[in-house]
């Protein structure tokens, strides 16, 4: 398995503005992505991070 050299740092980006109930739903949204992800791929950041921590 390959590791890459180093994590990309994101450029930041400009969000539009949204009403306050798509701002709410979006967040669940996403916070249900990351649950699913980290469930899913929990060994594999952990292995990561042991490998990559001085």
């Amino acid at each position: 398995m390959t590791h890459p050299q180093s994590r990309q740092t994101l450029a930041p980006i400009d969000l539009p503005p949204l009403p306050d109930e798509a701002v709410a739903a979006l967040m669940d949204f996403l916070h249900e992505i990351v649950f699913q992800f980290e469930g899913r791929y929990f060994g594999q950041l952990q292995r990561y991070d042991a490998d990559h921590t001085p």
